[in-house]
């Protein structure tokens, strides 16, 4: 019985490992002279403001985050944003939340988490709502420009929102 297993077993290897197709990878240029390409730089986030208003269908508090759109070097619009909560800002105790409710949450894009996707993302500002800011105490906002899989550099935190 062993040994009936040990033949099997060495019969299918091969055929295992004949079904996968070899990695290859390549990049061809046509043509001749000189080519060119521009870099897409992911801008930096701009300072987002803070507002509150209040949710007519649960009468609570949200914070509403707005900031000025990034684009690329080739004009385009980025793709979305990461918005980050800051907690107890200037404390010992601070930290940085991801955003869990409202539609700063946002999805996962590309395998990014927590991208909030515009709607209309060549317009001049950007916002979104965080509906659970307002029981975290002391609260500050970050916006981080993602481009496809990329990401730009995070931007300095809005002022401090209680």
């Amino acid at each position: 019985m062993l040994r009936r297993l040990a033949v099997l077993a060495l019969a299918l290897v091969p055929a295992l490992l004949g079904s996968t197709d070899p990695a290859a990878a390549a990049w061809a240029v046509n043509g001749a002279g000189p080519a060119k390409s521009l870099a897409v730089l992911v801008p930096q986030g701009a300072r987002p403001t803070v507002s509150e208003t209040t949710d007519p269908a649960t009468y609570l508090p949200l914070y509403v985050v707005t900031w000025n759109t990034g684009f690329v070097a080739t004009a385009r619009p980025v793709t979305g944003y990461q918005i980050r909560r800051i907690v107890f800002p200037g404390t010992s105790i601070a930290k940085v939340e991801v955003i869990g409710k409202g539609t700063c949450a946002g999805t996962t894009v590309d395998g990014l988490p927590n991208v909030y996707v515009p709607g209309s993302p060549g317009t001049a500002t950007q916002s979104c709502t965080d509906a659970e800011g307002y029981a975290k105490g002391d609260v500050q906002y970050t916006v981080t420009p993602v481009y496809g899989r990329w990401t730009g550099p995070t931007s300095s935190p809005s002022a401090i929102y209680s």
